[in-house]
């Protein structure tokens, strides 16, 4: 009997330490996916801040251009640069016009440097120093500039304090040659250091910019305790000898000529000592690096609770063993885990958001990130060689593209029975179709606008050789991101072509018409293989005509009488069938994209997206414009199921 028992207890033993080694080797295992998936994540946060910096910029740069380009205003500087006009009153008109979009500070310099005019009176006379001035070199050559702000022991903010961001555009005289620079200044938490206040993830998570010495040129989430502490808010080791650079800052710092970029999972000290991962990416244009940070306690708490988690697996093993009472499918049931909620991949799946021919999509959330996502799911009926092919091709060739105006693909993966799916961000606003169907027609401004960001997508799609091929309404979204309105998105890329490389070769076995006929170029029709850059800028041609008009491009009453007037029938101009004036540019340049030939049209995405530049300078759709539009016909978030009313504008 006492031979039994030894024997009982050497098996439980044995038992215990297979189970000890199995609870290593996945601990190790989990370890390493987690330190993968926090990787991906704190890159796709690090992409987002840096798209929502550069569209911040961008905006702020149209504003310059666009006081620089405002008549009364230019004729006064031109006549200043010559000698005459008064300061006072040029520089007191600059920051009345400027005043609502939070100008505190403004100059105007002439092409050597020297300062003409000066909402600081006591720098009128004198150059701007050499730094700042070779920041304003784009502007000597007819573009707008930005530069950043500066901190520094030396600087011109003084020490440790921080300077404006400022935006510059060319002066030009009435023959367009360049005579002068006016450059607008923004108190920096005026926007730019709230843009990395809003990024921060997680508990102890930082969204950082900062310049080559390693100063932060946002806002620290520690300021108090660096303060308390009396460090300075650099990204330097505070017991470190010669007050030398964290990893992270010495590496962007080290690659800044190339504009690198990288991901720091293995634990590192920051500017207050802790251990924290993170990404970076500098970027050369702006003279800044942007990077995210958290402390890896909270970014790898998932492993201490997984340890947790096998001392009671370990514990109940072992006493389930002892007593005998469990028999193994009872144990296999208590361990079995819950099948109430849908699961894919790190996915949590909570309702379905909407169906298509071949795919669902799901409203989910990452288990860990806890970061909700449409997760779209394609069905088991469509699962054919052709359809998933088709797929994978949408999410891999979609993955390739980073700007703000498109998806953003975060991952892609089968699920247990097989499914093939793809977790993409979730968007919160309406389709270009949904916005006209409830409010009408769209007045030109708004829709320069709605058509320059999608320009900015599709622009960076053709330059990876890209053709989305189904530009349309319902794949044009307008969406409220991180409290910025009418921002565009430009979704489904799933009839998407590569024109060169590996994949340009079409994933149908007979060729077939696959598309929405309505924006389909004439081309595409007649041989659905001939599509390049030229059919996706007839497709947005036909949306602007439909955002203007509220109109279909042809009114007919079938699919075959459609094609017969798309391959033949001239349309009709925006001007003819809209309730606005329509501007006479906007208008021809409506027309040309609707050229049957597609050697009639704007030969490249760019030139369209300047045509609107050009357009938008005088014709601005402002941002107290998008302001009111939101407010009159956003709904609360009580109600988050329709989140627009039904009333007409």
């Amino acid at each position: 009997m006492i031979a039994n028992f030894d024997r009982a207890r050497l098996a439980l033993l044995l038992l215990l330490a297979v189970l000890l080694g199995v609870g290593m080797w996945a601990y190790r295992g989990v370890g390493d996916s987690l330190r993968e998936i926090r990787a991906t994540g704190m890159q796709t946060l690090l992409n987002t801040q840096v798209g929502t910096l550069e569209q911040w910029i961008s905006e702020r740069l149209r504003e310059a251009e666009q006081q620089a380009g405002e008549p009364e205003l230019r004729a006064d500087i031109v006549k200043l640069a010559g000698g005459g006009g008064d300061r006072a009153r040029i520089i007191e008109d600059i920051l009345r016009r400027t005043e609502a979009i939070a100008v505190t500070a403004a100059l105007v310099i002439d092409l050597k440097g020297n300062v003409l005019a000066a909402s600081d009176f006591e720098r009128i006379g004198r150059n701007v120093t050499a730094d700042f001035f070779a920041h304003l070199s784009p502007t000597l050559a007819g573009h707008p500039a930005f530069v950043r702000p500066y901190r520094g022991a030396g600087g011109a903010a003084g020490a440790g304090r921080m300077g404006r961001s400022w935006v510059a555009a060319p002066i030009r005289a009435a023959n367009g040659k360049i005579i002068a620079v006016l450059a607008l200044g923004s108190k920096v938490d005026a926007g730019f250091s709230d843009l990395f206040k809003a990024a921060r993830p997680g508990l102890t998570g930082e969204a950082l910019v900062f310049d080559a010495e390693g100063w932060l040129l946002s806002e620290s989430r520690h300021g108090e305790e660096l303060q308390r502490r009396g460090l300075t808010p650099r990204l330097a080791l505070p017991d470190g000898e010669g007050n030398a650079l964290t990893r992270l800052s010495a590496e962007a710092v080290e690659r800044r000529s190339e504009g690198g970029e990288g991901v720091l999972v293995q634990p590192y000290p920051n500017y207050l000592g802790r251990e924290v991962i993170g990404a970076w990416r500098w970027l050369r244009d702006r003279d800044v690096g942007v990077a995210i940070e958290m402390e890896a306690s909270e970014a790898y708490a998932p492993l201490t609770y997984l340890q947790i988690g096998f001392s009671i697996v370990l514990m109940m093993m072992a006493a389930v063993w002892l007593s005998g009472f469990l028999p193994p499918s009872a144990l296999a049931a208590l361990l079995r885990r819950s099948a109430s909620t849908r699961q894919l991949g790190p996915y949590r799946l909570l309702r379905q958001i909407g169906e298509g021919a071949i795919s669902n999509v799901y409203l989910a959330q990452h288990r860990m990130l806890k970061r909700p996502a449409a997760v779209k799911v394609l069905k088991q009926q469509a699962t054919s060689d052709e359809w998933t092919a088709r797929f994978q091709r949408e999410v891999q060739l979609t993955s390739l593209l980073r700007h703000p105006n498109t998806i953003t693909i975060y991952d892609y993966g089968t699920g247990p029975n097989g499914e093939f799916y793809y977790a993409m961000e979730y968007l919160e606003g309406l389709s270009l179709g949904d916005l006209v169907e409830r409010y009408g027609p769209v007045p030109p401004a708004r829709t320069a606008y709605i058509l320059r960001q999608a320009c900015a997508s599709l622009w960076e799609a053709h330059s990876c050789d890209l053709v989305h091929r189904d530009i349309k309404p319902q794949n044009i979204m307008l969406c409220e991101v991180r409290g910025e309105r009418d921002v565009v998105k430009v979704l489904d890329f799933g009839l998407v072509k590569q024109v060169s490389g590996e994949r340009t070769r079409d994933l149908t076995g007979a060729m077939r018409i696959l598309g929405t006929p309505l924006y389909m170029s004439p081309e595409r029709i007649r041989n659905p293989s001939d599509a390049d850059g030229r059919a996706d800028i007839y497709a947005l041609g036909a949306v602007g005509f439909f955002l203007l008009t509220g109109k279909r491009l042809f009114e007919t009453e079938t699919e075959l009488d459609l094609t017969y007037q798309v391959l033949h029938t001239a349309p009709r101009l925006t001007s003819e069938c809209s309730p606005f004036a329509v501007p006479a540019e906007l208008d021809a340049l409506i027309g040309r994209c609707l050229e049957k030939d597609p050697a009639a049209r704007p030969q490249s995405i760019a030139e369209v997206a300047s045509a609107l530049d050009g357009l938008l300078v005088h014709m601005p759709w402002t941002r107290t414009q998008i302001d009111a539009w939101w407010k009159k016909y956003w709904v609360s978030e009580d109600h988050p199921e329709r989140r627009f009313t039904a009333a007409n504008p």
